[in-house]
């Protein structure tokens, strides 16, 4: 009878041991939970291939980080805490003009723009030069938290959670569009932009205070209908916007722009300076700049000369250059162009 009741006893631990062990990973070995990443990626305006989260500990520890070849619906397994979120297009190894640096905490987290160099800019000593960076928009989500709660609804009941942010553009496009007379003058434009930003700072959201140089070409000539002479010579670029400064197209624009322009006898060069302050109209919805000079001014201010359409002189186009590139005479032509844009 003894045994019967010891046989009864071992029985008894043997079919409740499954519920045990269930409870026991739940709470100790099965720390993860899943979540959605829903990302509203629309209003940027930007062609996705991908995208890259971070989760950032608060409490200092080491940083989690997801990469996808999809831009939203995927999963990521997160353990118990509260995280710090940045999301970003694409990875940060895909960028050819600017870098992802500082990856390892939240606040040093940066995007910063690489030098490159220019066969007709010589810097001075300390200039950095940078070109168009490629399109980048950036979503932070602070003190998303991971319960244990959450982990156990998760494996027990097949529960869902999802992390939604809608990242914004912090790369935006500047055009610029001068009216001229004797725009089938024009053989080449370019210049410079003293005094850019080259770092943006993703936690605080604002751009850094050091300074670069960014280049510039002008490669459209749009002439107006039924004329051959006269038209609108422009160019865009892609840029942070001036340094120390919240990067929103809402902040008050102080520009003076400086324009060298090569005319097609390849040797006379034009160069010209505008106040262009109150010249841009900016599209909130997708930071984008324009910039019309040479249309006249308003007519309560006083018409200013650097206002007006610049008319260009009649020369005879080179035999030797065509419109091919810059001969070797010209490699230098033009002073740097300042231009102070918003972010």
């Amino acid at each position: 009878m003894k045994e019967c009741r010891l046989f009864i006893i071992l029985i008894s631990l043997i079919l409740g041991l499954p519920g045990c062990l269930k409870e026991t990973m739940i709470g100790e070995y099965v720390d993860h939970c899943a979540v959605r990443l829903d990302i509203n990626w629309s209003p940027c305006g930007i062609e996705l291939d991908g995208m890259t989260a971070l989760f950032y500990p608060v409490d200092g520890g080491e940083p989690s980080r997801f990469l996808t070849n999809t831009v939203t619906g995927d999963k990521v397994q997160l353990k118990k805490g509260i995280y710090n979120v940045v999301i970003f297009n694409q990875a940060a190894e895909e960028y050819s003009y600017l870098t992802i640096e500082g990856q390892d905490q939240y606040n040093t987290l940066r995007i910063v723009i690489k030098t490159t160099e220019s066969d007709w800019y010589t810097p001075t000593e300390g200039e950095r030069l940078i070109y168009n960076p490629e399109p980048f928009a950036v979503a932070t989500l602070e003190g998303f938290e991971v319960t244990q709660e959450m982990i156990r609804a998760s494996l027990k009941e097949g529960k869902e959670f999802s992390l939604t942010c809608q990242p914004t553009k912090v790369v935006f496009t500047t055009h610029l569009s001068l009216r001229i007379k004797g725009l089938h003058n024009v053989r080449k434009a370019r210049g410079s932009v003293k005094g850019m930003a080259d770092t943006y700072w993703i936690a605080d959201g604002k751009t850094g205070n050091s300074l670069a140089t960014q280049l510039v070409d002008f490669p459209e000539k749009t002439f107006h209908e039924n004329s051959t002479t006269e038209g609108i010579l422009s160019g865009s670029y892609l840029t942070l916007g001036t340094p120390g400064i919240t990067s929103k197209a809402t902040d008050e624009i102080n520009n003076l722009l400086t324009l060298s322009i090569l005319l097609v006898d390849n040797k006379t060069v034009i160069q010209k300076q505008y106040n262009i302050t109150q010249r841009a109209t900016i599209n909130n919805d997708t930071k984008e700049i324009e910039v019309m000079l040479g249309t006249g001014v308003d007519p309560d201010q006083e018409e200013t000369p650097e206002d007006i359409p610049l008319e260009l002189p009649d020369v005879e186009p080179a035999n030797n250059g065509g419109e091919g590139g810059f001969d070797a005479s010209v490699d230098n032509w033009g002073d740097e162009v300042d231009i102070v844009l918003p972010a």
